[in-house]
């Protein structure tokens, strides 16, 4: 396969998985809203996940068992875990800036910090207009006048936690290099073999209290679009462009999500959201531009 036709191929897996996360995030900030547990949503994730990547198993050669609980424990478990609990208490707007906005930015910090990679000029700056938004978006938290618990502050921390290990995961990707089939389903069966019996013995559930709809909504999208078709483009993508390329391009999802959560879920987005969304796109833009 020739270079142009490899960049291509990179180009539209990341196309169709900043698609899916942006319906990831409303999915999700909905769920957060209903009967289920974040714990519930979780296990639906890993449990269809999961029934689906077994059938693949005999087409791919496992990685070592320390990759497996490197992959499962910060693309998996860890990344899940947080996340689903931070819908419950934070709005799309914030989860759309903290989760894919400072990607790119933390996952530069984590390159730098783990691998001593360095910065060009045009990629520092990129990264200080990401950053930027990240301060606007937690102004709009914070600002007087705004009614803030102190469960939407946890909810924002646990979203900068949740990008963090995204972060740790998209370099382990670069990495351990293997096919996108095997890095999928090493961290989706990885991830449901710790997970549901530890959901089954000591989480609390309200699975027989939730809807069938409520349910179906989310095992189809978190089990199946999520956790396996987008995990399969992302590592595909990262495998073909590499992990700051994928991380700076994954910026452009605040910007969908946070306007489709105005009529899909009622929320309303303030000045300061909104100079924080377009200021994380813009450092995208150029950052994209400079990889």
């Amino acid at each position: 396969m020739s270079e142009a036709l490899k960049s291509w191929s990179g180009w539209i897996a990341v196309f169709f998985s900043i698609c899916i996360w942006t319906g990831f995030i409303l999915v999700s900030r909905y769920g957060g809203t209903g009967a289920l547990t974040s714990w519930d949503i979780a296990l639906l994730r890993f449990g269809v996940g999961a029934s689906i990547a077994v059938f693949f198993l005999p087409r791919i050669l496992l990685p070592p068992l320390k990759v497996i609980a490197l992959f499962s424990l910060f693309g998996g478990i860890g990344y899940a875990a947080v996340v689903y609990a931070a819908f419950r208490w934070a709005p799309a707007a914030h989860a759309s800036v903290l989760l894919p906005g400072t990607l790119p930015f933390l996952t530069a910090i984590i390159a730098w910090l783990w691998f001593g990679e360095r910065f060009t000029g045009e990629r520092q700056m990129a990264l200080l207009i990401v950053f930027a938004g990240i301060l606007l978006t937690a102004a709009d938290s914070l600002s007087p006048g705004t009614h803030v618990s102190p469960t939407q502050i946890l909810g924002d921390v646990l979203f900068l936690c949740g990008s963090s290990l995204w972060a740790i995961f998209t370099l382990l990707l670069a990495r351990y290099p293997m096919p996108p089939l095997a890095a999928t389903v090493t961290t989706t069966l990885g991830s449901a073999a710790i997970y549901l019996p530890i959901w089954l013995l000591f989480l609390p559930s309200n699975l027989a209290q939730a809807s069938i709809r409520e349910i179906t909504i989310q095992a189809a999208y978190q089990g199946v679009l999520v956790v396996f078709i987008a995990m399969l483009l992302y590592t595909f993508a990262v495998r073909r462009l590499g992990s700051q390329t994928v991380a700076l391009l994954m910026a452009f999802v605040p910007v969908v999500s946070a306007l489709a959560a105005v009529p899909a879920l009622g929320e309303s987005l303030s000045l300061l959201t909104l100079a924080g969304l377009g200021a994380v796109t813009v450092g995208a833009v150029l950052g994209a531009r400079q990889a």
